[in-house]
């Protein structure tokens, strides 16, 4: 199984007529145009901003919907975005986050 990358659609609303931005999620999004290799070692999904995340709730449970999260399997996941990166590079190769 490839790892699975689940980050949001941007930009999202949430409240009427306010637009955001996930800071995580975009930081992820640089890494990915930055290391476009990585597109076929992982499979990237982007979902919508409501919950539930009916995706994410199926392979983590309702209680797990943070993003962004990297789910190596049903018992790892990584949700903190400068970890994801590194691992990524560090699994596939490419740039890290600079120290």
């Amino acid at each position: 199984m490839k790892p699975k990358l689940f980050v949001l659609k941007m930009p999202f609303e949430d409240g009427p007529g306010k637009m955001w931005i996930c800071s995580h999620c975009a930081l992820i999004e640089g890494a990915l145009s930055a290391n476009p290799h990585w597109l076929e070692a992982i499979d990237v999904r982007r979902i919508g901003f409501a919950k539930p995340r009916s995706e994410v709730v199926a392979l983590l449970g309702e209680d797990n919907q943070w993003l962004p999260v990297l789910i190596l399997n049903k018992h790892h996941t990584i949700t903190d975005p400068v970890e994801i990166i590194n691992y990524l590079a560090e699994q596939f190769g490419g740039a890290s986050v600079h120290p």
